[in-house]
């Protein structure tokens, strides 16, 4: 049975990266691809790096098991009763070169418990979001009525839920600021059967591939200037604060003796924290800030 759910994540995982790929030119379209065996499990990881469109794309299938669930896993309740665990799953990174384009994060995975007694149960997660760093109206409204009529399809409450929870886990408190203008999110769900679960994971990779890959069709070729360039690598800094100080993923691969090097490829290629946001730069982060500071949850 762990032979075909991990058949299934791999399949998620090729077509992400095959549509990422077909938006780069012809000699950016060999990515450098991973395939690690650890002590806890076995991975993929590919990634795209100083492409024409991705300045760093990363789309990493895991599947560890282990004896003892961490915490950051998000399940507390009877986690001392768990004998075994068995997790799988696609992550998706997404850093464009273009300031104009928005980055993007993906991810879809799901754990499969036995207790003491071998008794088996399982749950689905996962979530994307976008972070634009010069946001454009019309890209976030089509972002959230894709997912909107993704979700509608399985079931009418989950979009508004998820959208809600999203915004709420993509949040940096000691900033004060969301993440990005939101997307999905959602854990320790059972959608009835572990096969319907897991078709629905394979439809929101579509949707989200499908989706994203539309928005930088029109932004990948925008006009930009060396000040839109520093802006973005300012907030690219937000983004890897929030990976290293609240991520669930990142604290849970970490946790479970996780491979650093896939765990951390997430990370943003060029970035930069400087001390005081540049006095012609306050005005890209006012309207950002103003634009974060809406809910774009779509009716």
């Amino acid at each position: 049975m762990s032979k075909d759910i991990e058949k299934y994540f791999l399949n998620i995982q090729d077509q992400i990266l095959l549509s990422l790929l077909s938006l780069e030119s012809p000699k950016n379209r060999k990515p450098l691809v991973d395939n690690w065996k650890s002590n806890i499990g076995k991975g993929k990881t590919c990634v795209i790096e100083n492409g024409s469109v991705f300045e760093k794309a990363v789309v990493t299938f895991s599947s560890v098991s282990g004896k003892k669930l961490p915490s950051s896993s998000g399940i507390f309740k009877d986690s001392k009763k768990i004998k075994k665990f068995k997790a799988m799953g696609v992550s998706v990174i997404c850093h464009p070169k273009n300031p104009m384009a928005p980055t993007s994060h993906f991810n879809v995975r799901t754990f499969i418990v036995f207790d003491k007694k071998d008794k088996k149960s399982w749950w689905i997660g996962g979530g994307c979001d976008l972070t634009p760093f010069f946001p454009y109206k019309s890209d976030i409204t089509l972002w959230h009525k894709s997912l909107k009529s993704m979700f509608d399809s399985f079931n009418k409450s989950f979009y508004e839920k998820f959208a809600k929870e999203c915004d709420e886990y993509f949040f940096l408190p000691h900033r004060n600021e969301r993440r990005g203008v939101g997307g999905v999110f959602f854990d320790n769900l059972n959608y009835k059967t572990h096969e319907d679960s897991l078709h629905l994971l394979e439809c929101l990779g579509k949707e989200y591939t499908g989706t994203y890959c539309k928005i930088l069709q029109k932004r990948r070729k925008e006009k930009y200037s060396k000040k839109h360039r520093l802006f973005q690598q300012i907030r690219r800094g937000r983004y890897a604060e929030f990976n290293l100080l609240h991520d669930r993923g990142t604290k849970f691969g970490l946790d479970s003796g996780g491979r650093v090097k896939s765990i951390l490829s997430s990370m943003p290629p060029s970035t930069s924290w400087i001390y005081d946001m540049p006095k012609d730069l306050k005005r890209y982060e006012t309207r950002l800030l103003k634009i974060l500071d809406n809910t774009w949850v779509a009716n």
